[in-house]
């Protein structure tokens, strides 16, 4: 297939890319820095172009002619909600419309499980007590602009799939870790992880901060997981990229 996948260079885009190309996918990456990791130029099947997700222009040169599209750019760099909607929500919402015009056929959204972050960050006396897990039709609780630009784009996206042919399917990845997949490539800059692994191997005592509960998901796992939804025929669905076991 070709593969559109914007934010590739990324920690978690890195490891998609490659493991599409393990399977001898044909892939074009949007970053804004092409040269971020110059592993990624050395293979034939791998395009890469300059852009921003902001670049709405851009958007109908490079979805042309896609198969699917895999959207993992994020551009949440604000802290008042219309700069968030105006940086992130509607480059989502605009690509989805250009890839509808291209005939793209699938279209893969990288959304967050903060889309429900409100249940455990909210005041404990405003917390949904009833809800106990949160699963894949579990109602959107946002509580931050991150977990708002998720939520929307997510309803965008559903609303697309049932006004258009394009089949749309959503994922929730959980704290992502790993080291880089390509020389040069970014790894995960949250220190949870990291941490806890230092305190294990130190055998010292391992600090955690109350209700800052997650699941840790390898990066390479991760990517399988779009592989094989990409690879699929399913509509409308959301998958949680999350480990296998839990513990909280």
């Amino acid at each position: 297939m070709k593969v559109l996948v914007t934010g590739g260079t990324g920690f978690i885009g890195s490891y998609i890319v490659m493991e599409l190309v393990h399977l001898n996918h044909n892939v074009t990456i949007l970053a804004r820095n092409p040269n971020k990791v110059m592993a990624l130029h050395k293979f034939k099947n791998i395009e890469i172009i300059k852009g921003d997700i902001t670049d709405t222009k851009l958007f109908e040169q490079i979805v042309k002619g896609k198969d699917a599209c895999i959207h993992i750019a994020l551009n949440y760099t604000k802290e008042i909600g219309w700069e968030v909607l105006m940086d992130d929500t509607l480059p989502t919402v605009f690509l989805m419309g250009t890839a509808v015009k291209a005939n793209v056929k699938h279209f893969i959204y990288t959304s967050s499980t903060a889309a429900n972050d409100s249940l455990y960050m909210a005041p404990e006396e405003e917390k949904d007590k009833t809800i106990k897990s949160v699963t894949s039709t579990t109602k959107q609780h946002p509580a931050t602009f991150y977990g708002a630009t998720k939520a929307a784009s997510e309803n965008f996206l559903m609303a697309q799939s049932y006004l258009s042919p394009m089949r749309v399917n959503i994922i929730r990845p959980g704290y992502t870790f790993g080291n880089p997949v390509a020389e040069g490539g970014s790894i995960q800059g949250d220190k949870r992880f990291e941490n806890i692994v230092k305190s294990a191997l130190r055998n010292e005592k391992i600090s955690f901060v109350k209700n800052d509960g997650t699941q840790f998901i390898w990066a390479g796992d991760l990517a399988k997981l779009y592989s094989k939804v990409l690879e699929s025929r399913f509509n409308r669905k959301t998958y949680f990229g999350l480990s296998r076991k839990f513990t909280t």
